[in-house]
């Protein structure tokens, strides 16, 4: 079997696109999530951060600290998710904690945060 480096990622376009066509939508001002069930057995995360959030040095802030806060959360979440995460121009003035909070907030309104 080849080895996989994060088999918790969604990186396929095609995986993405499921998920925006299929899934159910949640949002925030600083976050869109999208949650699609699968039968995987485990949580999978992609990460979407546009353009017009800043420059590669602010969208890739943002995606270390989504990646983060899913990475601390992962035991708590529902199993067999597939979640797309879009990050939105506001989020790039967050801080670490309030990213955990905005994105526990949205996992909780989706009803896939078990604690």
């Amino acid at each position: 079997m080849p080895y996989q480096a994060h088999p918790d990622r969604l990186k396929k376009h095609w995986e993405f696109q499921r998920v925006y066509k299929s899934g159910k939508k949640y949002w925030d001002g600083y976050f869109v999530i999208y949650i699609y069930a699968t039968q995987l057995g485990q949580a999978r995360l992609g990460i979407t951060v546009s353009k017009k959030v800043g420059k590669s040095v602010q969208r890739n802030r943002v995606k270390r600290l989504i990646r983060e806060v899913f990475r601390l959360l992962k035991s708590d979440l529902l199993p067999s998710y597939d979640i797309v995460v879009v990050g939105r121009p506001a989020a790039c003035e967050l801080t670490a904690s309030q990213v955990d909070e905005s994105l526990s907030k949205l996992f909780r309104k989706a009803k896939i945060l078990v604690a």
